[in-house]
This record gives structure tokens, C-alpha cells and sequence, in this order.
């Protein structure tokens, strides 16, 4: 979709928006500027063509030339209403002005943010699993994907399996994580409670900015110890 205004009776382009869908993942491409008068539409357009199905939104900005405080808004519009249904906006910004306006309005705290449109595909939402292997002789298990009520059991499974010897040390990889569902807090509490009844220790390593927000308003942080990054936990 081509937006344009009109000044001095000469058609101006302000924003192109160019679209792409893979699978439940859809691509916004912006080019030119996303100001008080673009937004509007834009958010419209959104609103028209964003799928029920979709998983992943990735805004592509890298082609911005211009970020108004009323782009912003629709951009924070946006992504809480896909991740109000468990999905994940990514916002691909390059090194340059639109990345320091997205940074100092603190997006990089409620999304995903990236440099390019390659790296944001690695970012959306993809298939559950959950990889185990050892560092240091700790367990490190690293779960990717969706937490959700029926995902949550597997990933109780697999910490019991850890847990159930005494004195072990399990440190649980979030940074893989789009979505914790009130059945994944269970889960972790579970296996909390475990490691607390084995004298065991439980990390909560990398948790993305989305998945913290969740479990500090569930008060985990008082509970867990939850650490930046997995070399962390291992030092402690």
C-alpha cells in the first residue's frame, strides 16, 4: 500500500507498506515516514489485514526515514494487542536514528528488537522442543517455543527428571521462549518446590523482555533466582 499526501497541489510519497506472509508468521515492510499522518491508515491497515492465525508480526523499519511520537503509539498499539493473544511482535531497526527512538521510548523492553529482517525470522515462533545438555557438569535444559497448557507438562516432565536427585543443580534457558501461559508458571513452581524439598538449586536463565514482565507480576522473582544470561547461573 502506497499512503501519500498532498502539498501545494503536488502529490507527495510519505509511506509505502509492502506485506509478506509465511506460514503463521507475517512481515510488515515500511519505507519513508510513519507520522501523525500515515499512522492513522497504517493502523488501519493492521487492523484489515494482521491474520487471526498469526503468531509473529515482524514490523520491518529499516526502511524509515521518519518515526513520529503518533507512529510510536500505533507501533505500542499494535504489538500489546498480538501479544494479548499470546503472539510476539518483532521490530527490525537498523543502527540510526529510528533505532534510538525506538530505544529511548523503551520498545526494546516490551519487544524484539533486531537489525534485520533475517535475523527477526529467527525470532518468531516456532516449533516447541526442549534441548538438555551439560555445562560445566550442570544440567542446562533450553526450552524454545510456546508454554502453554499443553506444553507445560513436558517441561515439568523433564525438570522432575533432574530434580529427583538430591543436591542437583538445574539451570532452565528461557531465552527461546515466545509465550509463558499460566500452565508454564505452574510448571516452574512445581519444579521450584522440588528442587527446594531435594536441596537442589533452580535458575531461571535469559528470560526474553516479555517473558520477565510476566514473571515479575507473578512475583517469580521473588521466588526464583533469575539470572541475565546461563554463564551466570553456572558461576554461582
Amino acid at each position: 500500500m502506497q499512503l501519500t499526501r498532498f502539498q501545494g497541489g503536488e502529490i507527495i510519497a510519505r509511506m509505502k507498506v509492502t506485506t509478506a506472509l509465511n506460514g503463521a508468521t507475517q512481515t510488515f515492510t515500511l519505507t519513508g515516514r510513519l507520522d501523525s499522518d500515515a499512522a492513522p491508515e497504517f493502523e488501519r491497515q493492521c487492523g484489515n489485514e494482521i491474520r487471526t492465525e498469526t503468531e509473529s508480526l515482524i514490523l520491518d523499519l529499516t526502511g524509515l526515514e521518519y518515526l513520529s511520537s503518533a507512529g510510536l503509539r500505533v507501533i505500542l498499539s499494535i504489538g500489546k494487542g498480538i501479544q494479548a493473544r499470546g503472539g510476539k511482535l518483532v521490530l527490525c531497526v537498523q543502527t540510526g536514528l529510528i533505532r534510538q527512538i525506538i530505544e529511548s521510548s523503551g520498545f526494546h523492553k516490551l519487544f524484539t528488537v533486531v537489525n534485520s529482517a533475517a535475523e527477526a525470522g529467527k525470532h518468531s515462533i516456532g516449533t516447541f522442543h526442549i534441548h538438555m545438555q551439560k555445562e560445566w557438569d550442570v544440567d542446562v535444559m533450553t526450552v524454545f517455543g510456546r508454554v502453554d497448557t499443553e506444553r507445560a507438562p513436558e517441561v515439568e516432565a523433564v525438570g522432575r527428571q533432574i530434580l529427583t536427585t538430591a543436591f542437583q543443580k538445574l539451570l532452565i534457558n528461557l531465552s527461546a521462549v515466545d509465550y509463558l501461559s499460566s500452565a508454564g508458571l505452574c510448571a516452574l513452581l512445581n519444579l521450584g518446590k522440588l528442587a527446594n524439598a531435594k536441596k537442589g538449586r533452580l535458575f531461571l536463565c535469559s528470560p526474553s523482555a516479555s517473558v520477565l514482565q510476566i514473571l515479575k507480576l507473578s512475583g517469580f522473582d521473588k521466588i526464583f533466582q533469575i539470572r541475565n544470561s546461563v554463564q551466570d547461573a553456572l558461576v554461582e
